[in-house]
């Protein structure tokens, strides 16, 4: 039996800009992955939903800074920049979240015990504030990022490759990025990597109650370019 060797399974791996063909394939990545890397059905029975409020920016109304790995003609992976918060905030708002909530409605499944699980728990984070991070520097940091990979395809090298061009970008125009995670650990090693600086990090008690996952810390990493 012939083993391939990690380093061989990376060379079959190519990233590329996004295309618009890629837009299903992104949405289901994201979706089978929103659990600490497992399916989004976990703690939320929407994937429609999800997949809108964490991509149709990125697939639908600006894709300039999202690129796709893929192997053999299938993506695996992904990672996407929004490099104008007003423009984002302004068509979340607008023009995602108002047709998205609709569907969902009609769909039904507002109505599930683990989206009313989700509300409840949420709300109780709000008012106990323990999901809080202290703001970052809007100017310092103006964009933000997003990052998935498939399960199976973890620990190939597919993130650093994902990561390498969109750093390159961010060099040359100066961009500082930053981007939130929620981790059992308090820290992401992967990206501290590649420069980047932990700016804040928190325990959520409330959604370890909500999740059944203890810890979590939630966290908040920059990287700027001078």
């Amino acid at each position: 039996m012939t083993t391939v060797s990690p380093r061989n399974e990376a060379a079959r791996i190519t990233v590329r800009k996004f295309l618009p063909k890629d837009r299903d394939a992104l949405r289901r990545i994201c979706c089978d992955t929103a659990h600490f890397g497992e399916p989004c059905e976990v703690f939320f029975p929407d994937r429609e939903l999800l997949a809108d409020l964490v991509m149709k920016y990125f697939t639908d109304y600006d894709s300039r800074y999202t690129w796709v790995a893929e192997e053999q003609g299938t993506p695996v992976g992904y990672v996407c920049a929004c490099v104008d918060d007003r423009a984002y905030s302004r068509t979340m708002l607008l023009r995602i979240l108002p047709v998205s909530l609709a569907k969902m409605l009609a769909r039904g499944k507002i109505f599930s015990a683990k989206t009313g699980r989700m509300i409840k728990y949420n709300v109780l984070s709000a008012f106990q504030g323990d999901a809080r991070l202290r703001p970052c520097a809007a100017r310092e940091y103006p964009v933000h990022i997003h990052q998935n990979i498939m399960d199976g395809y973890r620990g190939r090298g597919i993130g650093r490759k994902l990561l390498i061009p969109l750093l390159e970008e961010a060099a040359r125009r100066r961009w500082g990025i930053r981007f939130r995670a929620l981790r059992q650990v308090p820290r992401f090693a992967f990206f501290e990597r590649f420069g980047f600086r932990r700016l804040d990090v928190t325990r959520v008690k409330t959604w370890e109650a909500w999740l059944h996952r203890a810890p979590l810390y939630y966290m908040e990493y920059g990287k700027r370019y001078e």
